[in-house]
């Protein structure tokens, strides 16, 4: 506990010390929020895959200068209900932004509570965003009468989204249209790491565009890892407080993790399928 304790602090001072100059002017800390509506497919380590429906509401608030505080609330549902809050400030400076966020995560099924410490760093440059986190699990491995343990994993996270520099089409305009490439880590640090066969990384890929003023379209967003674990999402997302603003602008408005923000778990023992099987068969 102490090793990864003072792993985390590294990695969250890192977050707040490392700011280089890079060419492009962020936006400014200002009263901005989101909301997201998706639908796909996922599965965690160890468990089932199926249909996902994700909600998310996003907002940012400025308190002074360059300080403000962000917050995120999700609900998925498939496999159970899973719902959860996170907030954290985020400073801005003229090539990006910093946070250190803390998630709460409440699972229906088997009643699982989980708290992740997630530091991010976003460095923007003339067509592209640079965006950096890792979510710490900081709660216990979660256990059921059947056999069953479920631990909150970690993940580590590099994306750059670029925004092409000219017009593709009439509803794909310059800065409008996103396309997202980059990798992951999870389950190498934490608790379960060993008895969730240690870590699994893969490739993070999307695009998104804006054909209206305020909306945007996530045609897909991936993830996915060695161990069979994966995400896929496509859905809407609707900007308040834009100010018209292109896609690449509202990306700068708040600070990622994003679309991966609900935080995955990996299981060991039985999973849901099987445990109905013994249940009708001892019946």
């Amino acid at each position: 506990m102490k090793t990864s304790s003072r792993k985390l602090m590294v990695i969250a001072a890192a977050v707040f010390l490392l700011s280089p100059t890079v060419t492009a002017v962020a936006q400014p800390l200002e009263l901005f929020g989101k909301l997201a509506l998706s639908g796909g497919a996922e599965k965690e380590q160890g468990g089932t895959g199926g249909p996902r429906g994700t909600i998310e509401a996003l907002g940012v608030v400025p308190l002074w200068g360059n300080l403000g505080v962000q917050g995120l609330a999700h609900y998925v549902g498939g496999a159970g209900s899973r719902y959860g809050i996170s907030a954290g400030p985020v400073y801005a400076w003229g090539g990006g932004k910093a946070g250190v966020f803390v998630n709460y995560q409440h699972r229906t099924f088997n009643s699982n509570n989980f708290v992740h410490v997630i530091p991010a760093l976003a460095l923007y440059f003339d067509q592209m965003n640079l965006n950096l986190w890792y979510a710490h699990p900081v709660s216990s491995p979660q256990r059921d009468g059947n056999g069953r343990v479920e631990y909150a994993q970690n993940k580590a996270q590099v994306t750059v989204s670029y925004f092409p520099g000219s017009d593709w089409a009439s509803f794909l305009k310059k800065d409008n249209v996103e396309l997202i490439f980059g990798v992951q880590a999870n389950t190498f640090a934490g608790a379960g790491r060993a008895q969730l066969e240690s870590a699994a990384v893969g490739p993070v890929v999307g695009l998104a565009f804006m054909p209206a003023k305020d909306v945007a379209v996530n045609v897909f967003h991936l993830t996915i890892d060695n161990r069979s674990a994966y995400r896929v999402t496509s859905g809407l997302e609707f900007f308040f407080g834009g100010n018209n603003a292109t896609l690449k602008q509202t990306r700068r408005k708040y600070l990622e993790p994003n679309q991966d923000e609900p935080p995955t778990a990996g299981q060991t023992g039985p999973t849901r399928s099987s445990c109905s099987k013994c249940s009708n068969q001892s019946s």
